[in-house]
């Protein structure tokens, strides 16, 4: 078995995982699809869970091979456990399987119908339910992120036309907007947590794995600290607020899919517009539905300028991920990967907004007043796509 966290992935192993071996083999290697940074791991644990004595391990001079020389094993079973970071990205891979070794295990093979590589009869036993909870809780944790990045991003675009409302308007949209600065950084330092891999399926686990020294790490150092300055500079002055917001989305683009891929310049720039669009939209629909109930003349003025900015928004966004995903996979082979199948879902629930959306342009258009229900759908199916997004990030576009 194994699972991996991230983009790149594991193109070859040797032991094959599963693989019954008469001899012991003399040495493990894992070859990669991108480069993996210099901080790595590589063990061995027999049947006991100890680890194999062993020769330190070694990365190939292309960084896309890890490789460790393995002594004399005894007859057993054998878990192979690695965990390495994405260089181009910094998105931590980690897995483990099993292989059999010696003559004498064969008969381990044919007691019965039990699987001796199923994880109820494997050191260091891990339950899918635990798993799956663990998956749960980061995607739950990554959504809260990008929930708070693009709602902030969206508010501090959107300041520009609450200027011109009433201070009482102003004095709450602020206060809202720190609200979403803290749901941000909350979630900008969960995710950090994450590409640390402090959350694994045995509990909270502190590594020292992770390299700030490499440039993702750097980016996410960067954004955390203008995630902090945001509470001092933001809603005050136009241009330091461009700024803000032009840092903040080049580091989230560059720390993306956007860096794994071919024209990468280019993927960093559709991936920012993309963000950008899909803040004007979620940031939007979310002030309507925060100011409706007691501010219904101002929402109700606020209307078509939104509705405009979102039919241009929903353009943008319909344009940048149609260019990004064929620059992912220019053959559509992520139809056949998770990351293909979430996003056909992504694009069915983006189809029933932009349904939505007409039906509110039609309803204002024809003066009717009873548009809240359809706000608050449009809200909570803005809240599903960035769970699906964060899920996206989560996994590889490639099959």
């Amino acid at each position: 078995m194994h699972t991996v966290w991230g983009h790149a992935y594991v193109v070859e192993q040797s032991p094959m995982p599963n693989s019954q071996h008469n001899t012991s083999p003399t040495e493990v290697k894992l070859q990669f699809n991108s480069e993996v940074e210099k901080n790595f791991s590589l063990k061995i644990y027999d049947d006991a869970n100890q680890e194999v004595a062993s020769h330190s391990p070694k990365l190939s001079s292309d960084q896309k091979e890890i490789s460790i020389q393995l002594p004399t094993l005894d007859d057993g079973i054998y878990k192979i456990q690695y965990y390495i970071i994405s260089l181009n990205d910094g998105h931590p891979i980690q897995g483990e399987y099993f292989i059999l070794v010696g003559e004498s295990t064969q008969s381990i093979i044919n007691q019965g119908n039990e699987n001796p590589f199923s994880t109820n009869n494997s050191p260091n036993n891990q339950s899918g339910s635990s798993t799956t909870v663990l998956e749960l809780s980061i995607f739950i944790l990554k959504a809260l992120y990008y929930f708070g990045f693009v709602l902030l991003i969206g508010w501090i675009i959107w300041w520009q036309t609450i200027q011109n409302y009433s201070s009482d308007i102003r004095r709450k949209f602020i206060l809202w907007g720190i609200v979403f600065q803290m749901v941000h950084l909350v979630g900008l330092i969960s995710v950090i947590l994450i590409q640390v891999d402090i959350f694994t399926s045995k509990g909270v686990f502190f590594t020292t794995n992770f390299p700030f020294d490499t440039n993702f790490g750097l980016f996410w150092l960067i954004s955390l600290v203008i995630a902090l300055s945001g509470f001092l500079c933001l809603f005050k002055y136009r241009l330091l607020d461009i700024f803000w917001i032009t840092i903040v989305i080049l580091c989230k683009s560059v720390n993306g899919h956007a860096s794994t891929f071919d024209f990468t310049y280019l993927s960093v720039i559709l991936t920012s517009i993309h963000l950008i669009a899909a803040a004007i939209w979620a940031a939007g629909i979310t002030f309507i539905v925060i100011f409706w109930k007691k501010q219904k003349l101002y929402v109700k003025s606020f209307f078509p300028t939104f509705s405009n900015y979102a039919f241009i928004s929903f353009l943008l966004l319909a344009i940048t991920g149609s260019i990004i995903t064929f620059i992912y996979s220019q053959n559509f082979a992520f139809l056949t990967s998770d990351w293909g199948h979430y996003l056909l879902i992504k694009i069915m629930f983006v189809a029933i907004v932009v349904i939505i959306a007409a039906i509110i342009r039609h309803k204002l258009k024809s003066s009717e007043t009873k548009i809240g229900k359809w706000v608050k759908i449009d809200f909570l199916l803005m809240i599903v796509i960035i769970f699906i997004v964060s899920i996206l990030t989560f996994l590889s576009p490639t099959p």
